[in-house]
């Protein structure tokens, strides 16, 4: 019994020891993948500019601001034939042809467990609209990076990335703050755009969020790398 004890002892201090070694190494993963993914958004970006005159596609805003063929991701909520509240097929989106095809989870941080609950949320409710995904494309103003097209089409400006001073500078793919309890403040991602800076960036890769720039490469930043003191890193035009 004492030789049982021990062994458990012993199992119970190496489990200790051994667990938030491997939580730990479970989230750097998460970051890793979640960085590829940003990586190869940012490359169908690129190509998705070469063949469409260096126009950006645009924002993917909910239904009721306008939802555009020209949209880099399809997510809103539209009636069928029938009716039924049903979510835009994602294969039809400006992005689309150049990821090989359309994958929910290239949209999608696997640590970003909110934007599987929304998932949860709109299935169980599909007439009420969810943002189920974790990335947005800046569209800080009508000017910029995401092209902006009016509900009615009256109104159009196809922002080019050929305009955007400094791209190398300039966060094109953000991964936005997913819930209120994701870091300060309680705007959090609601459609495909990204809205600086009331709309923060995550928090969720060890106090810090992934984003892609608009000459393709990836970083790691901070919160404060894109708040209001810092426009130099979302204004295109700065």
């Amino acid at each position: 019994m004492i030789e049982l004890l021990v062994v458990m002892a012993v199992i119970g201090i190496l489990a200790a020891l051994f667990l938030p070694a491997m939580v730990n190494a479970k989230a750097k993963a998460s970051q890793a993948v979640c960085r590829s993914q940003l990586r190869q958004l940012g490359i169908a970006f690129l190509l998705h500019l070469s063949e469409h005159d260096d126009v950006f596609p645009t924002g993917a805003a909910t239904s009721v601001k306008g939802a555009h063929p020209e949209d880099w991701i399809w997510w809103q909520v539209q009636p069928d034939a029938s009716g039924t509240p049903m979510m835009r097929d994602g294969r039809g989106s400006a992005l689309t042809p150049y990821l090989g095809n359309f994958n929910a989870r290239y949209f999608r941080c696997p640590a970003d467990k909110h934007a599987l609950r929304r998932e949860v949320a709109w299935k169980n409710n599909p007439s009420v609209e969810q943002y189920i995904y974790s990335y947005s494309l800046n569209a800080f103003s009508e000017r910029g990076m995401a092209s902006y097209i009016s509900k009615d089409r009256s109104m159009m400006f196809l922002n080019t990335h050929s305009s955007i001073v400094n791209p190398a500078h300039k966060i094109m793919l953000a991964e936005e703050k997913g819930s209120p309890d994701d870091g300060p403040g309680s705007a959090v991602i609601d459609d495909g755009r990204w809205m600086p800076p009331g709309f923060p960036l995550t928090m969720r890769h060890f106090g810090k969020a992934n984003v892609t720039f608009a000459d393709g490469h990836v970083e790691t930043v901070s919160r404060h790398f894109a708040d209001s003191r810092h426009p130099q890193h979302y204004d295109p035009e700065l």
